[in-house]
């Protein structure tokens, strides 16, 4: 069979597709995949990307055999911090035995197990801001998911060194992920002082007693190093000890933000909520009835839907492939857009509107086959979306079912989200009543 060239997604002479890419992302790849199908090419300014989008995408990587890597991907960033090599960087039984060592630290479990400890700590965010007074939901949003898997997975919250984190991970983000940022911002004072301190908050980890500490998460990644110290050596344990404070900056806060926004946007959503939060809000949220919160549940998922968080991630051929017909060269950059198919009418009706009866009985559109992958696919799935799923409920059915707030102004409408800007509109606050 002759393979054909991926087709060149629409853009401009020398500049390429740069524009859309920056303003709506999201957009520009949707309306890239309706045209051309599951593999196009984007140029964006002196460089190229072959998109593999929707579920023939899903597909490619839960049966990837070595044909893409995200080696190119994170090799910078864990070289700035001192070490060689990270868990995502991995591909087969290397990147098995890696994940089995920091699994049991992002279980599910370990939230199913405080759930009182987390509905504690979410009460504790929320009365920072006293009756009648507003707050701005991402700081609190932060604050709040950094607080609770800190705590879950490390037994400690991160106090002031939470802006420490942020301003590493974020400079990082930019800088060697993105690369939307210049390299000269890792070598700027507030940039080095703040990882100078990220690193003094993880060595202080690594130096508690093992046994003190609520999860294995520490123990089996530092009996991985003893057995295997050419998989992770002592740097590279230490910036896994930053993971538990960064890993949901972007993904479990957006996603918490964002179901707010829409829960208190939508009045007759927010009743429902209401409705179906309060019996088991009377009673303590037993862990082993949180699945009753059907709505909760399909709030959370339509925000994933509509909004792509983390289901849009970059890698490199490390050989010749075919993909969809197309043939891929080793050594290109690849962006796997797997959110293309969340505005697929093939897959979701009215795809535009935010909508959770989708995911409710008995239209339950999502659970055709890689219709919805908002925690990625194949091997690379998530670490902790088990963990996320549940604690986005917890603190859902805390924060709405527990206190009475409106949004500041009434009418707020929030500024569109896009994944480039790492965080919703600053201005979306919430009214204490």
């Amino acid at each position: 069979m002759t393979l054909k060239n991926p087709p060149v997604a629409d853009g401009l002479p020398l500049v390429g597709s740069i524009l859309p890419m920056l303003t709506d992302i999201e957009g520009f790849l949707y309306k890239q995949y309706a045209k051309h199908g599951p593999c196009f090419r984007v140029k964006v300014m002196n460089r190229q990307f072959v998109v593999m989008g929707g579920p023939e995408a899903a597909e490619a990587m839960a049966k990837n055999a070595g044909e893409f890597d995200a080696w190119n991907t994170w090799e910078d960033l864990i070289k700035e911090f001192g070490g060689r090599q990270v868990l995502s960087m991995f591909e087969g039984e290397k990147h098995r035995r890696y994940r089995a060592a920091a699994r049991a630290g992002f279980a599910k479990t370990r939230v199913q197990e405080n759930v009182p400890l987390v509905m504690s700590l979410a009460r504790e965010s929320l009365d920072v801001t006293p009756h009648g007074q507003v707050f701005a939901v991402g700081p609190f949003a932060q604050r709040l998911v950094a607080d609770c898997v800190g705590s879950l997975t490390l037994g400690r919250k991160p106090g002031d060194s939470l802006h420490d984190f942020i301003k590493y991970w974020h400079t990082q983000l930019g800088v060697n992920i993105s690369k939307n940022r210049p390299k000269s911002d890792l070598i700027k004072a507030a940039y080095l002082e703040a990882k100078a301190r990220a690193r003094a908050a993880g060595e202080e980890i690594l130096a508690l007693d093992e046994d003190t500490l609520p999860s294995p998460y520490v123990r089996d990644l530092r009996a991985l190093m003893r057995e295997d110290p050419e998989l992770i050596n002592q740097e590279e344990l230490l910036f896994m000890m930053l993971l538990p404070y960064v890993a949901g900056l972007d993904t479990v806060v957006n996603v918490l933000t964002l179901s707010l926004y829409h829960a208190y946007k939508d009045p007759a959503l927010l009743a429902r909520l209401k409705a179906e939060i309060a019996p088991l809000l009377a009673e303590g949220l037993p862990a082993a009835r949180l699945r009753e919160l059907k709505v909760l549940h399909a709030l959370v998922l339509e925000t994933m839907r509509y909004h792509p968080i983390a289901n849009m991630v970059t890698r490199r051929a490390t050989r010749d492939f075919e993909f969809q017909g197309c043939q891929i060269r080793a050594g290109e950059e690849l962006m796997m857009a797997l959110m293309a198919s969340q505005r697929e009418p093939r897959f979701f009706k009215d795809p535009d509107r935010y909508d959770v009866d989708r995911f409710m009985e008995p239209r339950n559109e999502h659970r055709q086959k890689n219709a919805l992958n908002p925690y990625g696919a194949g091997a690379h799935t998530c670490l902790g979306a088990g963990l996320a799923e549940v604690l986005l409920t917890v603190l859902l059915a805390t924060i709405i079912g527990g206190e009475e707030l409106e949004l500041s102004p009434a009418g707020y409408t929030m500024k569109p989200f896009h994944v480039t800007a790492l965080s919703p509109d600053p201005n979306f606050k919430l009214l204490r009543v």
